[in-house]
Formats: structure tokens, C-alpha cells, sequence
């Protein structure tokens, strides 16, 4: 094989590789099933739901396509286990890790901003999921809005 097919070969491969991410693709998913739950039926709750897992499932895509894959986030998290009790744990580790990386490359105002983001996604998706409480038209959209917002900083730096 010639260098010009290998390369072709492994060009398709890549392709491939990204198309069958599909993490990344219950990532966008979710983010359009919030926006058609807010839009089209009123279904606030589930749309928060669907909003911070479109999120934290894109988040996963992210760290997955620069090398910390999903076989590694498993392992260290199977791994993690201190007197048979989890250390690490699958809905906060890829979120550090994600802050981690963004610490890297760029200053304590930028990660403070993502990370405070992230956490009052998450505090919407808990009021949504197990309170007692009321999730409205602006709750949802709010949620939603916080998504694509964390999503947009994190590819202006990963």
C-alpha cells in the first residue's frame, strides 16, 4: 500500500470514528428534544433533564476526542475503588476532568465561569428530577440557554 492510500484509508477511518460517536450524538439529541419539550409541549421538567444531559454527554464527547476516551473515564472510575467504595464517579468525574482541561488552557475567571455554569445547570436538572418543585417555561429555557452557553465555552477552548 502506498502512502497516499494509507492516508486516504486512515482519513476514512477518522471519519468513521467521529460518526459513530454516539455520545456525541444523544448529545444533540437531547438538546433538540429539550428545545421540542419547551417549544411544542409544554414538557418543562423533561426538558431540563434532556438540556443537562445534552450537556454532560457532550462534555464526554469532548474529552473523548482529545484522547481521554470513554474506555479510560470507565476504567478510571471502575478503578477508583478504595475499601470496595467508589472514589470517582460517572456523573462528576468527566465534569472535573473537563474543568481540568479547560484550567489548562485558559485563566482561573474562564474555568470559574464554566464550572460555576455547570453547577447551576446541574442544580436545575435536581430540582427538575427530584424536587417538589414547580419547573416553568423559564426554568426550561434558562436550562436550555445554560447548555448551549457551557457547550460554546468549552469549544472555544477544547
Amino acid at each position: 500500500m502506498d502512502i497516499v492510500s494509507f492516508r486516504y484509508i486512515c482519513k476514512l477511518l477518522i471519519r468513521k470514528y467521529h460518526l459513530l460517536d454516539y455520545i456525541k450524538s444523544k448529545s444533540v439529541f437531547n438538546l433538540e428534544a429539550a428545545k421540542e419539550l419547551i417549544n411544542e409541549h409544554q414538557y418543562y421538567a423533561p426538558s431540563v433533564h434532556c438540556s443537562y444531559y445534552g450537556c454532560f454527554q457532550h462534555i464526554m464527547s469532548k474529552l473523548n476526542s482529545i484522547g481521554i476516551t470513554y474506555e479510560i473515564m470507565d476504567n478510571d472510575i471502575a478503578n477508583s475503588k478504595q475499601d470496595g467504595v467508589p472514589t470517582l464517579y460517572s456523573n462528576k468525574y468527566p465534569i472535573d476532568l473537563i474543568i481540568k482541561e479547560i484550567s489548562k488552557k485558559s485563566d482561573l475567571i474562564y474555568t470559574k465561569n464554566v464550572r460555576d455554569k455547570i453547577k447551576k445547570l446541574k442544580l436545575f436538572r435536581v430540582m427538575s428530577d427530584y424536587h417538589n418543585d414547580q419547573i416553568n417555561e423559564p426554568k426550561s429555557t434558562e436550562a436550555l440557554r445554560l447548555s448551549h452557553e457551557i457547550i460554546n465555552l468549552i469549544n472555544k477552548k477544547i
